[in-house]
């Protein structure tokens, strides 16, 4: 038998999906690529934005017309309208997919939002950074996010599975460990945890993936300064107005984000943020107030998404302004504008200083040759001549607007 996987959406689902290819790799059926012939198909899907619905339900239609489609991830929990060879399976299920693909019920989604972190990786084929799950759900229920309602209420993997875990990628070779999950700061003793990692060894670099504003303060600014972290820490702050803050119900001002990320400046770490334009009674104002915020603010980079209204959330019951097509795509624009013009202030800072890097399978072909890709402790994408394992050193030579270019230190 064979079977072909495709992940949508956040490194939360790239690592259940490496969960389920090693449950059916180990039963000894074949993975294969997702363009080739199956017997079934495999789509971890997102649903965070109605864009990423369309994109997962578009393609499971596509394969469904060749093989039985397994849908799973967080669209499986609202999709209704896919016909035809399609089983829908809610993410608990990612653990028992074997049972799926045997018994080929119809809906295996409801009721599947809770269910204990127990289940660990082995791996992570392809690549030299490993994604480590830590916790599951989120409590904060931001009006606009419909995600609490698809991963359900915040539990944790014990600390003690996460640190054998991330031990036996380490053994593998894994040069930097991701740590992910729904809400990854809400994880209880999540500092404990953060400071115990380091003593499984030296020879490799940890790294946060986003993490809420709520949940970072100096003493955890200081952990990822001071020890083997990856000196960068995404944020989100999704509006530099007080005002659309309350209406999404982030629990913060605006004053509190400038703060962590000018003490996170003096310390050394790279930011990088989220923004949503478009979102309810965002008018030219609150509009121009998140632009003028972000001007002055030591971002080095940041995503700008357009406010898309999903259900089940309390935004989707708003009343009032809602900003509309041509006023928020050129919102989005100029954001999009002083993002990259930060991300690439940011990069020309680090030319002729030293960076430590993890050398990636990717190849990028340009008029200037063949590369390796490589991630900076920064989160800057660095191009280099060959391949090296593990933590490696490089000076920055020369930055072309998209990449930078590393030459090996001697």
């Amino acid at each position: 038998m064979r079977v072909a996987t495709a992940t949508f959406g956040c490194k939360l689902n790239q690592y259940e999906t490496q969960l389920i290819i090693e449950q059916i790799e180990q039963s000894g059926i074949e993975i294969v690529n997702v363009n080739e012939k199956a017997d079934f198909f495999i789509i971890n899907s997102c649903a965070v934005t109605s864009k990423a619905s369309k994109e997962a339900r578009m393609l499971a239609k596509r394969l469904s017309k060749i093989s039985p489609v397994i849908y799973t991830g967080c669209d499986s929990y609202l999709e209704e309208n896919l016909k035809g060879k399609v089983i829908l399976v809610g993410n608990s299920y990612k653990n028992n997919i074997l049972k799926v693909i045997e018994e080929q019920f119809d809906d295996y989604s409801e009721g599947t939002k809770y269910y204990p972190l127990t289940s660990t990786i082995h791996d992570f084929e392809g690549r030299s950074r490993a994604f480590v799950k830590i916790q599951e759900g989120c409590n904060n229920h931001c009006t606009y996010c419909i995600i609490p309602f698809l991963r359900g209420k915040e539990r944790d993997k014990p600390k003690e599975f996460v640190i054998k875990e991330i031990r036996r990628l380490i053994n593998k070779g894994f040069a930097e460990i991701v740590l992910t999950g729904t809400n990854i700061g809400s994880y209880a003793s999540f500092k404990e945890l953060l400071k115990e990692i380091p003593k499984i060894g030296s020879d490799f670099r940890i790294r946060i993936s986003s993490i809420e504003p709520m949940y970072v303060d100096s003493e955890l600014i200081d952990i990822v300064a001071d020890l083997n972290f990856a000196k960068h820490l995404h944020i989100p702050l999704q509006s530099g107005s007080d005002k659309i803050l309350k209406l999404m119900g982030r629990d913060y001002k605006k004053s509190d984000f400038e703060r962590i990320v000018n003490y996170c400046h003096k310390k050394g770490i790279f930011v990088g943020t989220d923004v949503i334009v478009g979102f309810f009674e965002e008018d030219k104002e609150a509009f121009k107030e998140t632009v003028e915020f972000l001007k002055d603010l030591p971002v080095s980079f940041g995503h700008v998404f357009s406010y898309s209204k999903r259900p089940f959330t309390p935004a989707e019951k708003l009343k009032g302004y809602l900003p509309r097509g041509p006023v928020v795509r050129e919102r989005n624009k100029i954001l999009r504008d002083l993002f990259d013009k930060k991300r690439k202030e940011s990069i020309k800072f680090l030319v002729g200083k030293e960076l430590e890097l993890v050398v990636e399978t990717t190849k990028v072909r340009n008029e200037r040759g063949e590369f390796f890709k490589a991630i900076s402790s920064e989160y800057v994408k660095v191009l280099v001549k060959d391949f090296r394992s593990g933590l490696v050193k490089c000076k920055l030579k020369d930055f072309d607007g998209t990449y930078g270019y590393g030459e090996w230190l001697k």
